[in-house]
């Protein structure tokens, strides 16, 4: 009775493992198939493009040939679809990067983000461009840009800017003291 029933066991495992080996093989054969029907397809409704002598052919499954381009082309491509090198997008000298200048904002657009830092800066009637402990903003192109021509546009005596290099937003606010009156002021041992 016990020889039957390990034979049974036995002769189960084998039958199962050859339905599980078969069903593998069949449906990986059918997967092929699928995708390289899908590919076929998709090679045909796209508008023939002129392939480069050079490109060699990699073969991926029986009876499918994919061209694989060059490096060379694919990052000339690359490159014409619009690629930034964000490695190299800050100017050593100034530290800001291209295309990123500060500009005049709205009100409402002031301290909008939570990632921007809220600056609050005084222009004296003397020109200079000060923070509120009285530290001079001696690179104010940099910082602010323009900005101190357009006080006034949305609100008096105010300006809001956003520099996005450094991720700030300045407001500007108009004194109509000289720095030095301004100084005089300021607490000693400051």
């Amino acid at each position: 009775m016990m020889s039957k029933i390990s034979t049974f066991i036995a002769g189960l495992a084998v039958g199962g493992a050859a339905v599980w080996y078969y069903a593998k093989r069949k449906y990986a054969f059918i997967a092929e198939q699928e995708i390289a029907s899908v590919k076929e397809a998709y090679a045909q409704s796209r508008p023939l493009q002129e392939k480069p002598a050079s490109t060699p052919a990699v073969k991926l499954a029986p009876g499918v040939v994919q061209d694989k381009p060059s490096i060379v082309d694919y990052a000339k491509r690359v490159q014409e679809a619009g690629y930034t090198n964000y490695s190299n997008s800050v100017e050593p000298k100034t530290g800001v990067r291209p295309g990123k200048l500060p500009y005049v904002i709205s009100p409402d657009e002031f301290g909008e983000s939570e990632e921007y830092a809220k600056v609050s800066l005084t222009c004296f009637a003397d020109g200079v461009l000060a923070d509120e402990y009285g530290e001079v903003v001696d690179n104010v192109e940099e910082i602010v840009g323009d900005a101190l021509e357009h006080i006034g546009e949305y609100e008096e005596d105010c300006v809001y800017v956003r520099n996005d290099a450094r991720r700030c937003d300045y407001e500007i606010l108009e004194d109509l003291r000289e720095f030095a009156e301004f100084q005089k002021a300021l607490p000693p041992n400051r």
